[in-house]
């Protein structure tokens, strides 16, 4: 789904009357909101997927879609691959660590890795 469709899907969907309204409730400025409707722009991941929830589509495929546009003839091949292979919780879980600092993913992992070692003494 292109950028267009995605914010107009949005709108409808969501009852929002104009695209001013739309880029208040994902917290983008107006101008912004109109720029990626045209093509003229790339927001972030997470505003293309507040776009997709409100939207009713699948934001995992709107991710991928939007990287794969962005991407060199090389990386589309990449994205288009990983799209047609991964299951979708596999592809979800790809697209949270892309928009994921890593400083967050660090300490989360760390708390999984934890080991405690329990010492006794006589």
């Amino acid at each position: 789904m292109n950028a267009k469709d995605l914010v107009q899907k949005a709108r409808e969907r969501g009852g929002y009357p104009s695209l001013a309204s739309l880029a208040k409730a994902v917290d983008v400025n107006h101008s912004s909101l109109s720029l990626l409707a045209s093509g003229k722009s790339e927001l972030s991941d997470e505003t293309y997927i507040k776009l997709a929830k409100l939207a009713g589509v699948d934001p995992t495929e709107v991710i991928i879609e939007k990287h794969m546009r962005k991407a060199g003839p090389e990386g589309q091949k990449v994205w288009a691959n990983l799209a047609k292979a991964l299951p979708k919780s596999a592809a979800l879980l790809l697209v949270i660590l892309l928009i994921t600092p890593y400083n967050q993913i660090h300490v989360a992992l760390s708390k999984f890795s934890m080991v405690s070692n329990t010492y006794y003494v006589k």
